[in-house]
């Protein structure tokens, strides 16, 4: 497994807190469906539909890019993914996939899904309106499983769906004196939809495969990971767990790319972004579940 550091970019401070909620247990996860991008342009992106979703699932979209060369990678990132749920009971899974490279190239796509319950109901929201909850993921030391976030919608009409999606999420290590204290995962759900509808804000739970050691960011900074992610078939999920009182820390971008060695040897890597989201230096380990 191949590891190396990106380099470091700063983004902007957002954090709010509300209550606390229990988690489920871990789960097996499923491909549901798999198929081919076609070649894509720089800079093109491409929406597609899962229409076959189950009530009690959490689904997550990976990609292992195809085309590249000895001069330049192919890089595939998913931009966006929301959830529909119809009059008829139906619900549905949407996601955006963006060629980020600088040639063109195509991506297999792979459509995994995690087992989850409800661990919230948002009741009524308006349409724009973001909500944010906590769900404690561990008492006392290190998370010890990897969550997938997900939502059930509910409230739509003849004319129009209820369109929920998960728009960010973090990690924070609650500050209460000395001793070592829970980890809460913080998440914020907003209303994408045209009308005042609900949803079930569900979790599943991967076992963690892989687990680095901690890795030290700078007060608002961020710093970047990049792993190996053979075999080809895989989707990847991160967890990360603070280590100090008070560290908030998220993960705020992944992609997929393939490279081409100069011998020829072609490779497949998962890259992520991790950010501090405080005033002060924390670091946190980092959880990494092949689905």
């Amino acid at each position: 497994m191949r590891k190396g550091l990106l380099r470091s970019i700063s983004l902007t401070l957002a954090f709010v807190l509300v209550s606390t909620f229990a988690v489920t247990s871990p789960a097996h996860a499923t491909l549901a469906w798999s198929g081919f991008s076609g070649t894509m342009a720089p800079g093109a992106s491409m929406t597609k539909r899962w229409n076959n979703t189950l009530p009690n699932a959490v689904y997550r979209v990976g990609l292992a890019p195809v085309g590249a060369s000895t001069s330049a990678d192919c890089e595939f990132e998913v931009t966006n993914q929301w959830y529909d749920r119809l009059s008829s009971g139906e619900r549905e899974f949407y996601y955006t996939i963006k060629n980020i490279g600088s040639i063109s190239c195509g991506t297999n796509i792979l459509v995994s899904r995690i087992s989850a319950s409800s661990v919230q109901s948002t009741g009524g929201v308006e349409p724009g309106e973001i909500k944010t909850y906590s769900t404690q993921l561990t008492q006392l030391g290190p998370v010890s499983e990897v969550p997938l976030l997900g939502v059930l919608p509910s409230g739509a009409t003849s004319a129009n769906p209820c369109r929920f999606k998960v728009l960010r999420s973090w990690y924070q290590r609650v500050r209460q004196g000395d001793v070592a204290r829970p980890v809460y995962l913080r998440y914020e759900v907003q209303n994408t939809g045209n009308i005042a509808c609900s949803a079930d804000v569900q979790m599943g739970l991967a076992e963690v495969e892989y687990q680095y050691s901690a890795k030290s960011v700078g007060a608002g900074a961020t710093t970047g990971t990049r792993i190996g992610a053979e075999p080809d078939t895989a989707t990847h999920l991160i967890a990360l767990s603070p280590v100090e009182n008070g560290c908030s820390v998220e993960v705020t971008r992944q992609f997929y790319r393939q490279y081409v060695s100069s011998s020829g040897t072609s490779g497949r890597e998962f890259v992520w972004y991790m950010k501090n989201l405080g005033t002060t230096t924390c670091s946190a380990e980092r959880m990494v579940s092949r689905i």
